[in-house]
């Protein structure tokens, strides 16, 4: 089977982003069965050419190819890990999009390898609007066989699908690295929001600025995982203990403006610490030792 021959796919999860990506496999010409366990849900895919199926099993034996994108790990297993399922699943390719640890990837496929289930783990870096498009990016990992039968479909999803290779968890720990990064820029967004509308500017200033900054933003934190890497953190580049007094300034101004300074209350704990540890004058990213 190569991933020319694949034009049949079966969607297990129909929530936002289920439905976006039913929509793009069917633009895409996919024969697209689904099956959700809220009925009504596929009422617009059915709509748009997609086969509804009656149970789980039905949906599943429809297709080579299964996907599945649900609220959690928890959930698909309650839908895939039963016997009729798994029966139905032998010797065909599954893709898990739902989301998870890196530890619940290699659980799930420990059980689909012990059904004789070709696996397969994604994470989808993208809202629901964004799938479908050549920059659409989606980590996947685990059975490079699982990869090669299902590459056609995903990319139908995601132009930009990468393969993180056959370590299960790969695609997971890519994902949660990117959102641990993500979430943390969003708080510090949320503090310099504040910031702005205490000195009589707008949020959506602050917004229209970062874009133009961001090649800037990328290169400091490619430079402070580079230093981590080599552990090398005694070339002067913005010192533990600049940084720091920084943060003062940040919590020194949240005082006087009336705002909360729980974001850089947060960060000075992380540069105090690594300070008391004796790294102040190193860089920056010294922190990272005692995080």
């Amino acid at each position: 089977m190569t991933t020319s021959t694949i034009k049949a796919v079966t969607l297990i999860g129909l929530g936002a982003m289920g439905q976006a990506l039913g929509q793009a496999l069917l633009q895409q010409g996919f024969k697209l069965t689904v099956w959700n366990r809220n009925a009504a849900k596929a009422a617009p895919l059915q709509a748009a050419g997609a086969i509804v199926a009656a149970t789980v099993a039905e949906a599943i034996s429809a297709s080579p190819v299964v996907i599945t994108c649900i609220t959690d790990y928890n959930i698909s297993r309650s839908i895939i890990h039963t016997q009729a399922t798994a029966a139905a699943l032998k010797g065909k390719t599954w893709v898990e999009l739902s989301s998870g640890t890196p530890k619940e990837a290699r659980d799930q496929e420990a059980w689909a390898k012990a059904n004789d289930i070709h696996y397969l783990d994604g994470a989808i870096l993208a809202t629901p609007d964004q799938i479908g498009f050549p920059n659409t990016s989606l980590f996947v990992s685990g059975s490079k066989t699982a990869y090669d039968n299902s590459e056609a479909p995903l990319k139908a999803i995601a132009g930009a699908l990468q393969y993180m290779g056959e370590d299960t968890g790969a695609a997971s720990t890519w994902d949660m690295g990117f959102l641990a990064v993500l979430y943390g820029a969003m708080s510090g967004f949320f503090h310099g929001g504040r910031v702005f509308e205490a000195e009589g500017l707008t949020i959506g200033a602050l917004g229209n600025m970062i874009p133009l900054i961001a090649p800037a933003l990328g290169e400091m934190l490619k430079h402070m995982g580079d230093t981590i890497q080599s552990d090398s953190y005694n070339v002067p580049y913005s010192s533990l203990d600049l940084c720091a007094g920084s943060i003062d300034l940040f919590i020194k101004h949240a005082e006087e403006a009336g705002i909360s300074s729980e974001v850089p209350s947060s960060i000075k704990k992380i540069f105090k610490r690594a300070q008391d540890a004796g790294y102040g004058s190193e860089q920056v990213a010294a922190a990272y030792k005692t995080y």
